[in-house]
């Protein structure tokens, strides 16, 4: 009895190991296909995505894969893995095509198409390096860091380029500029380092009557530009990237036309900044508002919200609407008390007239005004077409649309057509005028307003090969705040390292 006993408690022990052994033996399995965190690698993601493309079509030949930005945390590439993927599967010879989506380690995206024209296959024998092989040489010899602000993380591609099956690992470089390192999958060979550039932006100024402008700021996100009786500021981004104007934030201020600058301790990105009619500088922060701001002091706290401020509008009297969060904000009194509104559906953007009405422009292209505890619909005329931007001036509506400007007075129901030469795509408020940019930044308009009539439309600029941002006048002068384009070049290499 003794000895059936022994045997049982050895017979439990054995049963024992071996369960420890079997979950060992499941815990590496899990972990070399990435699926105990739902992270994997590209060939992992190729493995998974080739076996249910095969039992679509057994001839499914591979085309490219790419990795997908997401919010679910994780390594975020540091070591070549990723939550998503996305990859791309046709027949050869004919136009069935096949996208497949991973997430998590499943399969979520299963979409047969067909499209023309035929793509260069990948024989998944000619990935012979992974992406957890090449991001490390991009980090070892190039300082190849994460993105942060869009495409977050390191990220991968795989596509044939000029026959040639290229592992493309993408983040930022030193200065955070958008980096892509290619490699040969077969061999591992660099077959190409480039990086998104800045080039242009800046502050220029342009006198009455002339046709060409100075550059007062150049190589730097200018952001914004407010003026006053005697004050000129910008704000904005001088080491700014494709997807951040957030590196180095500045907020300067000059006295003579812009030819000496000094810069306000503000320490905060600034997203907003206006005078008022007795020239006290007003600035806004992604979620504070700080009235009468100097060289000696940040001035005063007017306004802090939970949520980030998504737009201003202030009026010639410094009235003020803030949107934020699917609330409305607004005050009469420079700040000393704030009236809290909440809006009907998405907003794009909040205006408010010199006697305190509120009106939004929503996403849906409607504009809407506020009476009472409602918000009412303003019709538009049928002919005018969908609005491009909407402002309120002195007391009239001014809208833009492709089939020109139309205006009304806030308090009637008449709209009146101004043509322009050009259809408007953005309207920008300062002081009396009203400017208007044309799609792409191609011309600036000037509105006159000072004399309660919009008669007056002036072309003012002809924009060359630079994305305008802001306007105003300052001395009779005309500056255009401007901010950088990119394009891809090859980086120098011998100073890509940190």
């Amino acid at each position: 009895m003794l000895n059936i006993k022994k045997v049982v408690i050895k017979l439990i022990s054995l049963l024992i190991v071996l369960t420890w052994i079997s979950n060992d033996i499941r815990e590496v399995k899990a972990s070399s296909i990435g699926l105990e965190k739902g992270e994997l690698s590209l060939k992992q993601a190729i493995n998974l995505g080739i076996n249910r493309a095969k039992k679509w079509n057994d001839k499914a030949s591979l085309i490219n894969v790419n990795s997908v930005d997401e919010t679910m945390g994780g390594s975020r590439g540091e070591t070549g893995k990723r939550y998503k993927w996305f990859l791309n599967f046709i027949v050869p010879g004919t136009d069935d095509y096949l996208l497949l989506g991973i997430s998590k380690g499943k399969i979520t995206v299963f979409e047969q198409l067909k499209q023309l024209g035929q793509e260069q296959t990948i024989a998944y024998s000619d990935i012979k390096f992974d992406s957890s092989d090449l991001v490390r040489i991009a980090k070892d010899k190039y300082g190849l860091n994460p993105g942060k602000d869009w495409a977050t993380g390191y990220h991968f591609t795989l596509r044939k380029i000029e026959n040639t099956p290229t592992i493309s690992v993408l983040g930022t470089d030193k200065d955070k500029l958008f980096t892509r390192i290619t490699f040969d999958a077969k061999n591992s060979k660099i077959t190409g380092v480039i990086y998104k550039v800045p080039y242009g932006g800046g502050l220029l100024s342009l006198q009455p009557g002339s046709n060409s402008s100075k550059i007062v700021k150049k190589s730097m996100a200018i952001m914004g530009i407010t003026a006053g009786k005697e004050y000129l500021v910008t704000w904005g981004d001088r080491k700014p990237t494709q997807f951040s104007t957030t590196n180095h934030p500045f907020l300067e201020v000059c006295s003579n036309n812009g030819k000496r600058w000094s810069e306000l301790d503000f320490n905060k990105y600034v997203k907003y900044a206006w005078f008022n009619a007795n020239d006290e500088l007003y600035v806004s922060t992604a979620s504070e508002i700080w009235s009468n701001v100097t060289h000696k002091s940040n001035g005063t706290k007017i306004l802090t919200l939970k949520k980030e401020i998504q737009n201003i509008d202030y009026s010639f009297n410094n009235n003020i609407a803030v949107l934020s969060d699917g609330m409305v904000y607004s005050t009469i009194n420079q700040g000393d008390s704030w009236e809290k509104r909440p809006v009907p559906e998405s907003i794009h953007s909040v205006q408010i007239s010199d006697k305190g009405e509120l009106f939004v422009f929503t996403q849906s292209r409607k504009i809407l005004g506020k009476d009472s505890d409602k918000w009412e619909e303003i019709s538009l005329p049928s002919i005018a077409g969908v609005p491009w931007d909407m402002k309120i001036l002195k007391d009239k509506i001014v809208i833009s649309t492709e089939s020109g400007l139309w205006i009304r007075d806030v308090s009637g129901d008449i709209w009146e057509k101004r043509q322009v030469d050009e259809p408007i795509a953005r309207l920008i408020k300062k002081g009396h005028y009203l400017f208007g940019i044309t799609e792409r930044g191609a011309a600036i308009y000037k509105l006159d307003l000072g004399n309660e009539t919009i008669d007056k439309i002036e072309k003012v600029y002809e924009a060359k090969d630079i994305i305008v941002w802001d306007i105003d006048v300052f001395q009779n002068n005309l500056l255009i705040a401007t901010i950088p384009d990119y394009s891809w070049e090859e980086m120098d290499t011998n100073t890509s390292k940190k």
